[in-house]
């Protein structure tokens, strides 16, 4: 068998051809990379945007979501989280069962908001109100109303992150070709 050989300039075509792919293929890695830390970036904007028109979610909740951008056995990872371990009730929605009732602070009891029944200041007592109507937890000492009972409570599904997720994957080339362009 006859083997043939390419030269160019002096120097072999196949270790000129070599550096080249080696030299694309740094672009092409880089540029993906680019593109994943673009797609992670962009996942934060909209998320956070998305969980501040979810309600009266504080900075605590919009700063909390985080697109982390990973590398590792040939593949890059972007893994979305969120600081508040119990973000998915808002993002699936969930039911809330009491044990065997929830105590909900009732908007207009001040020294209640963001105290749970059992740690408020002072002592409660339980008023049961007629037939179909919540009971409640009264102040022992201005016999004001601080707390309602309920069995169940639906939480609807306020975020739409994963949304947001796939619609950002959707638009990874587009990401990909600016980078690889260089008009990033």
């Amino acid at each position: 068998m006859t083997a043939i050989r390419f030269y160019f300039k002096g120097e072999r075509a196949g270790a000129l051809f070599q550096r080249s792919v080696y030299r694309q293929a740094d672009a092409v890695r880089a540029s993906v990379r680019g593109a994943a830390i673009d797609a992670a970036s962009e996942i934060e904007a909209r998320g956070s945007a998305d969980i501040a028109a979810g309600g009266n979610f504080g900075v605590r909740w919009t700063t909390g979501l985080h697109a982390d951008v990973s590398e590792g056995g040939g593949h890059i990872r972007i893994g979305v989280r969120h600081n508040i371990p119990y973000f998915p009730v808002f993002e699936y929605g969930a039911i809330i069962h009491g044990k065997p009732l929830l105590w909900i602070p009732l908007s207009f009891a001040t020294d209640a908001q963001g105290k749970r029944a059992r740690d408020y200041p002072g002592a409660l007592f339980r008023v049961d109100r007629a037939a179909g109507k919540a009971p409640l937890l009264l102040s022992a000492d201005d016999k004001q109303p601080k707390y309602f009972g309920k069995e169940s409570v639906n939480i609807p599904s306020k975020f739409h992150i994963r949304e947001i997720v796939r619609s950002v994957a959707g638009e990874l080339r587009a990401m990909y070709n600016a980078r690889i362009r260089g008009k990033h």
